[in-house]
């Protein structure tokens, strides 16, 4: 499987995430084969999105703004990780999801742009409960 997705069109930029408690929900990724660490977030363009997310979840999650200075110090912690925000997610156990690198979305959000390029496929594995993230090509 190759995670370029470069046949993928473009979704809608993220605004929101959605939180259990006070903690933004996060799916677990596989680290890369080369080793690298992958952080994750799930991020949703808006209401429909998330309200079918939050449909398919046991957890009472609420909606909350993905706002930049939160993105901009995940993107700081660790440099060296591979940062992602799945985009528009159907559930937390989705068979594949669309993911665009954290950079990218801070990058629509600062010069409002309407869609955000979408660079990764992952694919969950029900065994380990986690999605796969492929090196892109």
């Amino acid at each position: 499987m190759n995670s370029s997705t470069s046949s993928i069109a473009p979704l809608r930029t993220p605004g929101y995430v959605l939180l259990n408690d006070k903690t933004r929900i996060a799916p677990t990724l596989q680290p890369l084969q080369s080793g690298r660490k992958c952080i994750g977030l799930y991020g949703f363009s808006d209401k429909n999105p998330y309200d079918l997310f939050r449909s398919s979840s046991n957890l009472s999650l609420t909606p909350f703004p993905l706002v930049k200075g939160y993105l901009q110090t995940l993107i700081e912690s660790v440099a060296d990780d591979l940062h992602l925000v799945i985009v528009d997610a159907c559930g937390p156990n989705e068979t594949q999801v669309h993911a665009a690198t954290m950079e990218a979305v801070l990058h629509a959000q600062k010069c409002q742009l309407s869609t955000v390029a979408v660079e990764y496929t992952l694919t969950f594995d029900e065994e380990s409960n986690t999605y796969q993230v492929m090196e892109s090509a």
